[in-house]
């Protein structure tokens, strides 16, 4: 059989590798890296050989235990989505929640908008508490490996809802309807407080009949719609040969204030 020399040269090669290989003692060093050579997963070897298996770091497989883990690091080195879970656990005020969710790192840190959750709260006469489906838009992707993630995933997965709890509460025989105020241009901070600085929320206001009337009972501001006060610098009365109220649609006639204040002060406003 004619052997070419390309052919030979392979040959004495790979022997030669063979002599190596025999009479060099092996290490176990060798067979780790003969192992992660034939395993599937070889990348997440090499990766866990240079930072140590997940265990030893012990991150938490609940919130509770991942916020302690997020305070045991380094202020400075703290990822900030642990740092959020921390500081939501440690919070002294407001509810427990069944997910350590902080308002905080998402309105301020992420800056997400409050109606981009709470969305159609300006048409609701409640507030809207976001489904999970909301919720799930961003951590279908975004959160992997973070406790309180998996838990929200575990929630959309068997169709349940989160039982979050209540946190601004008024009685049932009060009427609020959130549509208006939002209509005429309220704030959401002007009853919630600043909720952009709340790792966990807490009722901020008092939410009394005489907190309300406070405000009901102030001058109209520009911002209002759905006084006669507004109404009328908005659209002028037409003519009349009876004298009117000042900045109102009403006669002077008429012995009321209605238009004078920002919002309706009668019981039935709230109490209907």
């Amino acid at each position: 059989m004619k052997i070419n020399s390309r052919t030979a040269t392979m040959a004495a090669g790979l022997a030669v590798i063979a002599t190596v290989a025999v009479l060099r003692p092996s290490t176990p060093a060798d067979s780790e890296f003969a192992a992660a050579s034939v395993a599937p997963v070889s990348f997440r070897h090499v990766q866990e050989a240079e930072s140590g298996p997940p265990e030893e770091h012990d991150q938490g497989e609940t919130a509770a235990e991942a916020a302690q883990y997020a305070g045991e690091q380094d202020a400075a080195t703290q990822p900030p989505q642990w740092r959020a879970i921390s500081d939501h656990e440690n919070a002294k005020r407001g509810p427990e929640q069944p997910i350590p969710f902080n308002h905080r790192f998402h309105t301020t840190d992420l800056q997400i908008d409050c109606m981009y959750c709470h969305t159609g709260t300006e048409r609701s006469v409640s507030g809207v508490v976001p489904p999970v489906e909301v919720c799930m838009g961003c951590h279908l992707v975004a959160g992997n490996g973070l406790p309180p993630v998996e838990e929200l995933r575990g929630y959309s997965q068997r169709g349940e809802p989160i039982p979050w709890q209540w946190v601004n509460k008024l009685p049932e025989f009060v009427q609020f309807s959130h549509q208006p105020h939002l209509r005429n241009g309220l704030e959401c901070a002007e009853c919630h407080g600043p909720v952009e600085q709340m790792d966990r929320v807490y009722q901020w206001a008092p939410l009394t009949m005489g907190w309300c009337l406070e405000c009901h009972r102030s001058a109209p501001v520009d911002t209002d719609i759905s006084t006669d006060h507004a109404l009328s610098a908005m659209n002028p009365p037409p003519a009349t040969p009876y004298e009117r109220q000042e900045g109102s649609f009403y006669p002077s006639a008429i012995d009321t204030q209605y238009g004078a204040t920002r919002a309706p002060t009668d019981c039935a406003a709230c109490h209907y």
